[in-house]
């Protein structure tokens, strides 16, 4: 029996009330308890290596994203568009986010997603698990704000807003088994205020016109002071310039709860509970011990909180769809804020002017390049066209597809060290609080766009055999990718054996699928290279799959342009032959070098390796 039980198989399910089919969750049953140890006899790692490998490279390679269940739900209900400009107020560790930048995947992406974080550090955390999702990347803006105080430039800017704020986690009680020691019920009075102004100014951010924005406070406790509290207390700050909105519709097979009308406060100096504020005052001596404690009357229930449709809450307990705990609020705005709110936010940011300041230090002793646009002078129109004429690089097919823009993070050369292209949306937000000479850039970008081109030095290769252009850019293996379907020169069809071929070598792994491997790419393909190809940046994109030969197969290549399951940068080094002149004579001497990291190399290798076994490549 207990050998039946080792080689238990992985049960995987769909999630029926996510009403989405790319959605999956494993069974349960394997626990990987890290604070008892981890490697429990149910642990996944342990039973089911292969899996837990699988998993890890497919998280790592962007192919696949492993989340809470139910911190799915908020992001559902955000509605999200591929045109929308979203802002996550506290993205940190970036799971939500990765899930709104999975919508910008869409060929006409020109939104953008701002993930915004208090701690450098966690920012940085966000921004390598969110840049795994490389074809969103431009679609991307990581700052380093206090939610609190997140730059008023972006007011009445962005369509969807993301409000998942620091809470006491106590729905997470039975995943994180250590918070039993943690926890305590001082969390909800010490963080309400707090969640209060992160909400108020992610408020002032969201738009009002346009059919109105959409914000959607989520956290993941139970705790009505960090729940419909803070619900109340915006409806109300807000004199009718948002409300609820009913999503019931949107996940009809979730199991939940309505939202709380009555809850107690506790007064954390004597025990006692209270009903009202007013209870509450009159046994701490008319209000002077209520002065100086952090309760406050927006904590309490009232009278009318059955007018403010709090039914409308999404309250989740974990024995309903066997998930943690959570909470998700939606709301719609549809006009601006009343000055009373806008002063209330204005006054708790003089607040926090303090903290605020010690932030921007830290920001400036970090060092971190501001972005710049690129210049649209006659030196920078020269640049890309010298791209252009080496690549046969047409923007116009992105501009179709939502468009992209320019930045670099070098001000300091007349030509950028590296290129980064970004979207339309995300080129808004960067004009919105743009650098001058008078003053700070206004918002701390950590990481924007995605990095293309790198500049290289002509004279290590990238001197044209054909002509007298000079081309001091290359593609790096994302650039690559991202403008695979613009690329008309500098390419060449391989099989995915040659392919494998090549990225294996580079891991040291031997291939499974042949014995007799080449070592390198075969006659037929070095004359491609030699026809085809300049001197310098080459990309190899995996041939088409077909079942003919021939014309037959050749059509299907020019259908499918150069779009690949699997692309690599690689470097075409000059001749070693020289002529009579002292200028590079082109030779039979063909060896490519691939640009890619290692750990990039190895998930395209295993990318490649599944799709052969699907037989989606041949």
């Amino acid at each position: 029996q207990q050998q039946q039980q080792q080689q238990r198989d992985v049960h995987v399910r769909t999630i029926s009330f996510l009403n989405d089919p790319r959605t999956f969750q494993i069974d349960n049953s394997f626990v990987n308890n890290e604070t008892n140890g981890g490697g429990n006899e149910n642990d996944l790692k342990t039973k089911h290596p292969n899996v837990h490998q699988f998993l890890a490279r497919a998280n790592e390679g962007g192919d696949l994203s492993r989340q809470e269940l139910v911190s799915m739900i908020p992001v559902k209900l955000l509605d999200v568009k591929p045109s929308h400009l979203v802002l996550d107020s506290c993205a940190s560790p970036g799971s939500k986010t990765s899930q709104i930048l999975e919508v910008m995947l869409s060929k006409n992406a020109s939104g953008a997603v701002v993930a915004n974080d208090a701690s450098l550090q966690r920012a940085n955390l966000l921004t390598h698990r969110c840049y795994r999702l490389e074809a969103a990347a431009k679609n991307l803006v990581v700052v380093n704000h206090d939610a609190q105080t997140l730059p008023l430039e972006l007011e009445n800017t962005f369509d969807r807003i993301l409000c998942d704020v620091p809470c006491s986690g106590d729905g997470t009680l039975r995943k994180s088994t250590d918070l039993w020691k943690k926890w305590s019920n001082s969390s909800g009075v010490e963080l309400h205020s707090i969640q209060v102004n992160v909400a108020t100014r992610a408020l002032r951010l969201l738009k009002y016109d346009d059919g109105g924005g959409r914000l959607v406070y989520s956290t993941c406790s139970l705790n009505p002071l960090e729940n419909e509290a803070v619900v109340v207390e915006l409806l109300q700050r807000s004199r009718g310039a948002i409300k609820l909105v009913d999503c019931s519709k949107m996940l009809p097979d979730l199991k939940r709860l309505p939202g709380l009308t009555k809850w107690s406060v506790q007064d954390l100096k004597n025990g006692r509970w209270y009903d009202t504020y007013d209870s509450y005052l009159k046994d701490n001596n008319n209000n002077r011990a209520g002065q100086k404690s952090k309760i406050r009357k927006s904590m309490f229930a009232n009278t009318n909180n059955h007018k403010h449709n709090l039914d409308r809450c999404f309250r989740i307990h974990p024995d309903l769809n066997d998930t943690g705990g959570f909470f998700v609020a939606v709301f719609e705005k549809m006009k601006p804020l009343p000055t009373e709110m806008i002063d209330i936010d204005a006054k708790e940011e003089q607040k926090l002017s303090r903290t605020t300041n010690a932030n921007t230090k830290k920001w400036a002793s970090a060092k971190i390049a501001p972005v710049f646009c690129v210049k649209t002078d006659t030196e920078f129109k020269a640049v890309i066209k010298r791209i252009k004429a080496k690549y046969g690089f047409d923007a116009r097919k992105k501009e179709e597809n939502g468009g992209v823009e320019i930045i670099t993070r070098n001000n300091t050369d007349v030509v950028p060290k590296r290129l980064y292209c970004l979207s339309k949306g995300a080129k808004l937000i960067l004009d919105k609080c743009s650098r001058n000479q008078q003053e700070q850039q206004k918002l701390r970008i950590l990481a924007c766009g995605l990095c293309c081109f790198e500049r290289q030095a002509v004279n290590k290769g990238l001197k044209s055999q054909t002509d007298d252009i000079d081309c001091e850019f290359r593609f790096t293996q994302t650039g690559c990718e991202l403008f695979q379907d613009s690329i008309s020169k500098q390419v060449v069809r391989v099989s995915p054996k040659e392919l494998e071929s090549m990225l294996a070598r580079q891991q040291e792994k031997l291939l499974t699928t042949s014995k007799n491997a080449p070592l390198c790419i075969d006659d037929k393909t070095k004359k491609k290279v030699l026809s085809e190809c300049q001197r310098g940046c080459v990309i190899l994109a995996v041939r088409a799959k077909s079942s003919g030969s021939g014309n037959k197969r050749k059509l299907v290549e020019e259908e499918v342009a150069a779009v690949s399951p699997v692309t690599i940068a690689c470097w075409f080094p000059p001749s070693k032959k020289s002529r009579s002149d002292g200028t590079n004579d082109i030779d039979d001497d063909v060896t490519l070098t691939l640009m890619c990291s290692k750990s990039e190399g190895e998930v395209r290798l295993e990318r490649l390796r599944e799709l052969g076994k699907l037989k989606l490549v041949n």
